[in-house]
């Protein structure tokens, strides 16, 4: 291998490293007490707190078990744009999808009352009330949304490791146009740095 070839592999490494997501590791929620307004007796998300040390807004899809604020507890992490959902608590994709529906609308709206109701058609997946009676035409309406495409881009699902800590759903964002390049740059850094090297060899021989 010449010095260029050995240039050019380490550059596509470090570039790839830049571009990928970073090594699995363990991740922690900490939720500080704080929620957007009460209703009915419930804090109605989203939840105020920190992923790893950085603040996040954490929405709760999971009814079935309390927490109190300065709570703290490791989760494993699933795209909701991913394939494999048995790490969940529920386990399938349609069902988180439509409740990342249900947080969009709740999230674009300035009126209470139906953020309250988006928000107990998310609980009523886990066993949650329906004290507007109002669950089953949302979550109809969430279905009929993920059957016409919401694709779920840039959430995540956050699952406790443990029996303590509640399920959430978190919206990181989807990638800027900037990582894709980068990506793709390195990607083809690496091709041509092998193609480099099958010629080099095909010529020594």
């Amino acid at each position: 291998m010449t010095r260029k070839q050995l240039w050019l592999g380490m550059l596509s490494f470090a570039v790839l490293l830049l571009a990928l997501p970073g090594a699995a590791k363990a991740d922690t929620v900490y939720v500080d007490g704080t929620y957007a307004f009460a209703d009915g007796g419930f804090g109605i998300p989203p939840y105020g707190g920190t992923l790893n040390g950085v603040q996040q807004s954490f929405f709760c899809v999971d009814f079935s078990t309390p927490i109190w604020g300065g709570e703290s507890w490791q989760v494993t992490v699933t795209s909701l744009t991913g394939s494999n959902f048995s790490g969940t608590k529920l386990g399938n994709q349609t069902t988180y999808l439509e409740m990342a529906w249900l947080i969009t609308q709740m999230m674009g709206t300035t009126n209470q009352l139906q953020k309250a109701m988006d928000q107990y058609a998310i609980w009523g997946f886990t066993g949650g009330p329906d004290p507007y009676s109002a669950n089953g035409s949302l979550v109809a309406a969430a279905l009929a949304a993920v059957s016409a495409g919401f694709s779920g881009a840039g959430w995540e699902i956050l699952t406790p490791t443990g029996s303590a800590g509640q399920e959430f759903l978190i919206f990181v964002g989807v990638p800027e146009p900037g990582e894709a390049v980068t990506l793709i740059i390195g990607l083809g850094v690496v091709a041509l740095a092998m193609r480099k090297k099958r010629v080099a060899n095909v010529q020594a021989t």
